[in-house]
C-alpha cells in the first residue's frame, strides 16, 4: 500500500474517531431561568442561580428541575435527555395573590422583611384568633345584629347564624387570579373575659390553590389575607369592640 494510501486511511480513521467521540459524548444542555433570580435545584439538590449547565452522563434519560423565586411561583419541570434543544428556558409566574395580601411592602428576599405584620391592619391575622372585645352599653341582641351586618357586607352568605351559641360563619368567598385561587371566610365565636365582657373570637380563614394543580386539587393554607378584608377588621372594632 502506497504512503498515500496509508495517509488517506489514517485521516479516514481520525475523522472517524472525532466524530464518534462526538456523538457518544454526554449530551450537555444549558438551563436558563427568568427571572435571573431564581433558584435552581436537580433532584432536591440546589445547583445555581440563574444559568446552570447539566450533563445527561452513563443511563440518566431526565433530571427534576424545581425552579424558585420570592415574589414568583415554584415550578417543577422534567427535563429530558432527548430534548433536542440545547438551551432550555423557564419563566416563572409572578405571585400576584401575594402581592395583593395586606402588609406586603413589594419586597422580593422572601422574608418577614416584605411584609408589615401590624394586628391594627390585620396583616399577619390570616388563620389565627383574635378578640373583639364589645363596648359597655352594647346588649347582646346589639352586638349580634351589627356582626352579622359586617360580615355580609364582605362575603355574600352565611352557613352559620346561631344566636343562641354567638357562633358565625359565612361561606367561601373565592378570589380567582391567573394562576391562583384564594378563598376565604370568616368565623365568629362568643367568648368571655376574665371581667365578664362580652368578647368574641374571630379568625378570617384563608386558603389558596395552584391552578396547575387542577381543579380537584386540595386548597392549602395561605397565611395572608387579601388587602379586600382589611376594612373588615377595622369595621368589627369600630363597630361593636372597644378598640385593640
Amino acid at each position: 500500500m502506497s504512503k498515500k494510501k496509508i495517509l488517506l486511511l489514517c485521516m479516514s480513521m481520525l475523522i472517524a474517531a472525532v466524530t464518534n467521540a462526538g456523538l457518544f459524548a454526554a449530551p450537555k444542555k444549558t438551563i436558563h431561568v427568568i427571572p435571573e433570580t431564581a433558584k435552581i435545584y436537580i433532584d432536591g439538590q440546589f445547583v445555581g442561580t440563574g444559568v446552570y449547565s447539566v450533563k445527561f452522563s452513563g443511563g440518566t434519560e431526565y433530571f427534576n428541575i424545581r425552579v424558585e423565586a420570592p415574589g414568583y411561583l415554584t415550578r417543577r419541570y422534567r427535563l429530558l435527555k432527548d430534548n433536542p434543544q440545547k438551551d432550555v428556558t423557564y419563566t416563572l409566574p409572578e405571585d400576584e395573590a401575594i402581592k395583593n395580601t395586606i402588609g406586603y411592602t413589594g419586597g422580593t428576599s422572601g422574608g418577614a422583611s416584605d411584609y408589615v405584620d401590624d394586628e391594627i391592619t390585620g396583616a399577619g391575622l390570616a388563620n389565627k384568633w383574635f378578640d373583639v372585645h364589645c363596648k359597655k352599653g352594647l346588649t347582646e341582641d346589639v352586638v349580634w345584629k351589627r356582626l352579622i351586618s359586617v360580615c355580609i357586607n364582605y362575603f355574600s352568605d352565611l352557613e352559620v347564624r346561631d344566636k343562641s351559641a354567638g357562633w358565625l360563619r359565612s361561606k367561601w368567598s373565592y378570589q380567582p387570579f391567573p394562576n391562583q385561587v384564594v378563598r376565604t371566610r370568616v368565623e365568629i365565636r362568643m367568648s368571655f373575659s376574665d371581667d365578664d365582657v362580652l368578647t368574641y373570637k374571630v379568625r378570617l380563614q384563608s386558603e389558596i390553590r395552584d391552578r396547575e394543580d387542577g381543579a380537584k386539587a386540595p386548597f392549602q393554607k395561605f397565611n395572608y389575607l387579601l388587602k379586600k378584608y382589611e376594612e373588615l377588621i377595622g369595621e368589627l372594632q369600630t363597630t361593636v369592640g372597644s378598640n385593640l
